[in-house]
């Protein structure tokens, strides 16, 4: 049995307050706040870290990936605007909506630029580390910072965390990786310079190399699921190299020496491909990020959860905030090779056709036992197929977006976040942007279901 240890009650200064309150400045965070602060709520966004971006900033993310279903953008707010910013910056002809491999300086001064112009302010190196609630209702966060610690109030407060840890603090259930309790391997990514690029390349580079390596048992470390490198400047790239695998993520131990590993994994991983890769020979590994890769964490347990049932019936709901199509893509736990191997495999296999999509349900932002707290991001309510689809950046920014606009809407219709009515919401969306394709459900069955919805379950 753990040890308890009790700490004095303290009082806390409220340093700020507003509207909506946003936790986690990662890529739904950006949307949500932007898009609350341009509905015309007095918007407050908090990160931990000095910058924000999250995965696509601090976490070295390679490519944002998948913004279509094959034929339109599914990720057309927001999500799209942040993306064309980014390229912008990185003096980029075009933009890739299906493959677009970013830098992370590019993706900070983008997420400057808009939270600025929206009017949302952002405190930064602030950690939220306990909220106050009272019948369900969040009333307020206590935070720490190197400046003290301190509170803040809201109305509304949207959960961009990833890891669900607002939601957690306020007592709402969730789930966690699959049936033993196992998540996906994390990733530490890595950016590297002097590169001497041969030919045109820009996705995937390594792959070839490794898979000979692999064919002829000389693998530097025993990985079998291999991504790649990924061009993203004038001789320099960014690579999501190697799983750091058996990491629980929600052990502090075990997340901690996932930091130790990856940094090991990636002086090994840049050896190979100063050896065995054309270009490399004089390449320099300049950066290991400043945050883990974590793909899968806590997910919470919402007035509707989104199963693998409704993926594979390209299901999309009478409350839809928004249209998605990346195929479900579950990275092995552990060290067993044949199931790492059948990682990309499986993802071909279950793979949309082309102008096929799902739809996301506003109830699936919801969490239970709560009145003003909405999540976005991967931790919203899904089973484990259907998070390892969403968790990617266009799926987080999209239901960003949403519950961002939710809250402004709410707060401005004088309404709650259970009252509001979708369909204004949905308007307000596809006037933002959004693509949302509703089914004509029978008008007899609206009133059965919570939020005026139909329910697949």
């Amino acid at each position: 049995m753990k040890e308890k240890v009790s700490f004095p009650a303290r009082v806390l200064d409220t340093a700020a307050s507003a509207g909506v309150v946003v936790v986690g400045g990662g890529t739904a965070g950006i949307a949500a706040a932007v898009a609350a602060a341009r509905n015309g709520a007095e918007t407050l966004l908090i990160e931990q870290s000095g910058c924000c971006g999250g995965m696509a900033a601090r976490g070295l993310l390679t490519s944002i990936i998948c913004m279509t279903d094959g034929k339109d953008v599914l990720a057309n707010g927001i999500c799209r605007e942040f993306v064309e910013r980014i390229t912008a910056d990185m003096k980029l002809a075009e933009t890739s909506y299906r493959w677009q491999n970013i830098h992370p300086e590019s993706v900070k001064r983008a997420a400057d630029m808009m939270l600025a112009e929206a009017g949302a302010r952002v405190l930064y190196e602030t950690v939220v580390t306990d909220c106050a609630v009272e019948n369900g209702t969040v009333t307020a966060l206590r935070c720490f910072s190197p400046c003290g610690g301190f509170a803040v109030t809201g109305k509304i407060f949207i959960d961009c965390t990833g890891d669900a840890n607002l939601a957690a603090l306020a007592g709402v259930p969730f789930e966690y990786g699959d049936e033993e309790g196992k998540v996906m391997a994390p990733t530490l990514c890595v950016m590297y310079d002097n590169i001497s690029y041969p030919d045109d390349r820009c996705n995937g580079i390594g792959r070839r190399e490794w898979s000979e390596a692999e064919k002829n048992h000389e693998l530097p470390v025993d990985e079998h699921h291999f991504v790649g490198f990924f061009r993203n400047g004038e001789g320099c790239g960014a690579g999501n190299l190697g799983h750091i695998y058996g990491t629980d993520v929600l052990d502090i131990f075990s997340r901690s020496e996932a930091w130790t590993r990856g940094r090991a994994l990636a002086r090994r991983y840049h050896e190979f491909f100063r050896d065995k890769v054309a270009g490399f020979a004089k390449s320099g590994l300049t950066l290991s990020a400043d945050m883990l890769g974590v793909r899968e964490s806590r997910r919470i347990a919402g007035e509707y959860q989104m199963t693998s049932d409704d993926y594979f019936a390209r299901r999309h709901f009478d409350d839809d905030i928004g249209s998605f199509a990346y195929p479900v893509d579950i990275h092995a736990s552990g060290g067993d090779a044949e199931k790492q191997a059948a990682v990309e495999k499986k993802i071909i296999e279950v793979a949309y056709a082309a102008g096929e999509n799902y739809g996301i349900p506003y109830r699936a932002l919801l969490p239970k036992n709560t009145k003003n707290l909405l999540a976005a991001g991967r931790c919203i309510s899904t089973d484990r197929a259907m998070q390892s689809s969403i968790r990617v950046v266009p799926g987080c920014m999209i239901t960003g977006e949403a519950a961002g606009t939710a809250a402004a809407m709410t707060l401005s219709k004088g309404c709650s976040l259970r009252t509001l009515d979708v369909s204004s919401l949905q308007k307000r969306l596809v006037e933002q942007g959004a693509v949302i394709k509703v089914p004509p459900f029978p008008p007899d069955c609206r009133d059965l279901f919570p939020c005026g919805s139909e329910s697949s379950s």
